[in-house]
């Protein structure tokens, strides 16, 4: 269910804080502006910007330290600009998507919310490069992890003894760190025995790591042509899917290069952008708004990927950050309750599928303790009203331990696979297409290189023995494809293998 591989649940920055839609009133864009500038640029907020009602859900201090920490990682302000029409804070290493932000009658602020967006032009600065690189060496090279260098917050998701295991694993199977080289988008770790990317990494205003995220280097794969790709895929064991494909306006070019592309295969968080095309369908039909809130339960609550499931309950969110959540960070709790807002039947018909498990279900299916359950599930087959009858009885059920899924992957088991959301290659393009120009779909690049491209969009999902990747690139030449990749196999993948292969593959259309 993660975006490529996580080593360690991950608090990712979402600098989200809400007050009740009362006494707001449409504010002009330039004086929106006017007030997110001042906010983002001044050394510290001031309570003359922020309604009473706002103030009351959200403390000053609570506002201040959250700008810190924006500080502490992206590093000073720089400009505001906009993306597809919302405000895009830049700031000299990063930028935010501000997802909310009206003003009242006075121009003061009611709400805020922001979500990490692309990287900026240029990357990040030589300084903030070096910074980074430097921090990294620290906390890599000593042949054990420091773990007072992990924030309260991240130790309380990745206990102290799991934390010292996970460095002590990395360095048992790649040696010593040799170097810390700056990339577009990451650091790359490069160790004696192999190579880790660093695609996430926040540290806080005491220089704590609070949010860090590690996928395997793809390996430098290389192809002359798209049926070089083709034949690469077509040699990897287990069930595989590909779909190349210029997008033309109808949908109908031929596939420039195709591997079982019309087979449904279990795709893991993919699934998700059905959620977010039956979302924008509702919006466009003004049935919901993308500033509709939705409150958190702790019924509605999952596992990770995401950090929302570590929220309070009584917490409220838009529509649009859930879906910033669902899209950037795979969030599972934001997937569900999203889920709940649009309904599945309108999803499951975008799927293909029948009676499809939200993922609090699929988690307790696969959960060893509701066996029964699980062989029920099995037994309804394609019938829909006895498989959701099942996963009625799923969802009334507590939330399973993670550890039973950690416990899993580290001594490299899947767990009942045939729980999954099944999709073929030529459905991911087609949905892929209805959501590519929300900015949702743009915040996470994936395995695309962004300075390749003019845009990119992107959606991936895996388990173990589960791993699809499905990107919609717009080029240099302005040409707009497809490229959408499953591999499914009884164990555990070779995901940098895999990875390997669709980065050259997307090299080949930029």
């Amino acid at each position: 269910m993660n975006k490529l591989l996580r080593l360690a649940p991950a608090l990712v920055l979402c600098a989200a804080v809400s007050a009740p839609a009362s006494a707001q009133t449409p504010s002009a864009p330039t004086a929106q502006a006017s007030a997110l500038t001042r906010l983002l640029s001044a050394p510290e907020a001031q309570e003359a910007w922020f309604t009473p009602e706002f103030l009351a859900q959200v403390p000053l201090e609570t506002i201040r330290a959250q700008l810190a920490s924006i500080r502490a990682q992206f590093g000073a302000f720089v400009r505001l600009d906009t993306l597809e029409g919302r405000p895009l804070a830049v700031y000299e290493r990063g930028t935010l998507v501000v997802t909310s932000a009206p003003l009242d009658a006075q121009g003061r602020l009611n709400s805020f919310g922001a979500v990490p967006g692309p990287a900026p032009e240029g990357q990040v600065t030589p300084a903030a490069q070096s910074g980074a690189a430097a921090f990294l060496t620290d906390l890599f090279a000593p042949e054990t992890v420091d773990v007072t260098r992990f924030s309260p917050a991240f130790l309380a998701q990745v206990p102290e003894a799991e934390l010292v295991g996970l460095f002590a694993g990395i360095r048992a199977e790649n040696g010593k760190l040799l170097s810390v080289e700056a990339r577009p988008g990451n650091w790359r770790l490069n160790f004696e025995r192999g190579k880790l990317d660093v695609t996430a990494l926040q540290v806080n205003a005491q220089g704590q790591v609070e949010a860090l995220m590690l996928a395997p280097a793809a390996p430098d794969v290389s192809f002359g042509t798209l049926e070089d790709a083709r034949a690469a895929f077509a040699a990897l064991p287990g069930q595989v899917s590909l779909l190349v494909r210029e997008v033309a306006p109808d949908m109908d070019a031929p596939a420039l290069a195709t591997l079982n592309a019309a087979r449904p295969l279990a795709v893991g968080s993919a699934f998700k952008l059905a959620i977010l095309g039956e979302l924008q369908a509702q919006v466009s039909a003004g049935q919901k708004r993308w500033t509709d809130e939705v409150t958190l339960t702790d019924a509605a609550k999952s596992l990770p990927s995401g950090t929302l499931q570590d929220a309070p309950a009584g917490s409220t969110y838009t529509l649009r950050d859930l879906a910033a959540r669902m899209i950037r960070d795979s969030d599972n709790t934001a997937t569900d309750l999203l889920l709940a807002s649009v309904g599945r039947a309108g999803v499951e018909a975008r799927l293909g599928q029948s009676a499809m498990p939200s993922t609090r279900e699929f988690f307790a299916l696969k959960d060893p303790a509701n066996v029964d359950l699980l062989r029920a599930y099995r037994s309804a087959g394609l019938n829909r009203d006895a498989r959701r009858a099942v996963l009625a009885q799923v969802a009334a059920l507590p939330l399973p331990n993670v550890g039973v899924f950690v416990q899993a992957a580290a001594q490299g088991r899947t767990t009942a696979q045939d729980v999954e959301w099944f999709v073929s290659t030529e459905r991911l393009c087609a949905l892929m297409n209805e959501v590519a120009a929300l900015p949702e779909t743009q915040l996470n690049p994936g395995v695309a290189a962004r300075e390749d491209f003019a845009r990119v969009s992107y959606k991936g999902g895996s388990e173990a023995g589960v791993l699809n990747l499905t990107t919609q690139v717009v080029n240099r030449a302005g040409k707009t494809y497809c490229v959408s990749a499953t591999w499914n196999r009884p164990e555990p993948l070779n995901e940098q293998q895999f990875i390997g292969l669709y980065a050259a593959t997307l090299k080949l259309l930029k």
